[in-house]
């Protein structure tokens, strides 16, 4: 039954793949904040830069994704065609990854897919809701093990080389680990009816599925080939998104950087 259903809706057509990467140029906006810098103007880490880049064109995609608003396109059209005409690169993975890439494919621009989360109104203040209800024990229970792990993660970058790092975030296993800080601490937060803690954690599901509405967006042929390049955090949800979407086929980034 299963393989007469599958067979009903037909095979996807538009492959994409998803590479889950770090910020070479950390802002700042997430709860980990790195230890480890990443050389990026490095000769060493230029010639990994490179060679990912040209791995990553086997796939060939016909798109090439960044981690930018659709406001910001302008604006990223704008940096692409000054980059194009020799202007020289920021340290940021958009450029690095995204910019090299779609130009080595001579592709006319790059596709801005991120968004942002829209929360329940009015919001609730996790925090004070957990004191008033004595579970301040539930907000930093897990994290303390989480931030060793991401510390571990964030130490790779001074022995690893590129190829390597992006392998072990890509991984089934990293991507299913790292999530799991999201199912935690103040995600338990609440009692009764009330679920603050899960309220506040809807907006981040919200936004992936936003960056994936994004994606279907941009996705007018039906052989399209999508390359999307984004911090690794987002892989879990946006996965999942694609893996069971009738439309994409998901592509695995070990396929390319072998």
């Amino acid at each position: 039954m299963r393989a007469d259903i599958d067979s009903s809706l037909g095979q996807p057509k538009v492959k994409i793949l998803l590479l889950g990467t770090f910020h070479f140029q950390d802002r700042g906006l997430d709860k980990y904040k790195p230890r480890y810098s990443f050389e990026v103007f490095s000769p060493q880490r230029q010639q990994e830069i490179k060679e990912i880049v040209s791995q990553l064109a086997a796939f060939r995609p016909t798109k090439v994704a960044i981690e930018r608003t659709p406001h910001q396109q302008v604006e990223i059209d704008q940096s692409y065609q000054a980059y194009l005409q020799g202007e020289p690169l920021s340290g940021d993975e958009i450029h690095q990854l995204g910019f090299r890439l779609a130009k080595r494919l001579t592709h006319p621009k790059v596709y801005c897919v991120n968004a942002w989360d829209r929360h329940y109104e009015p919001m609730v203040d996790v925090e004070a809701y957990a004191r008033e209800h004595g579970q301040e024990h539930l907000i930093e229970q897990w994290w303390p093990r989480y931030q060793k792990l991401f510390e571990h993660q964030d130490a790779l970058k001074a022995r690893q080389t590129l190829r390597e790092i992006l392998l072990a975030a890509n991984s089934e296993e990293s991507v299913r680990r790292g999530h799991g800080a999201y199912l935690v601490d103040w995600f338990k937060v609440g009692e009764g009816d009330e679920y603050p803690g899960v309220d506040r954690m809807t907006g981040w599901y919200n936004r992936n599925l936003r960056i994936f509405a994004n994606l279907q967006r941009i996705t007018q042929q039906p052989d399209a080939r999508i390359l999307l390049s984004i911090g690794a955090g987002h892989l879990p949800i946006l996965r999942h998104a694609v893996l069971a979407s009738p439309e994409y086929q998901l592509v695995e980034v070990h396929e390319y950087l072998k």
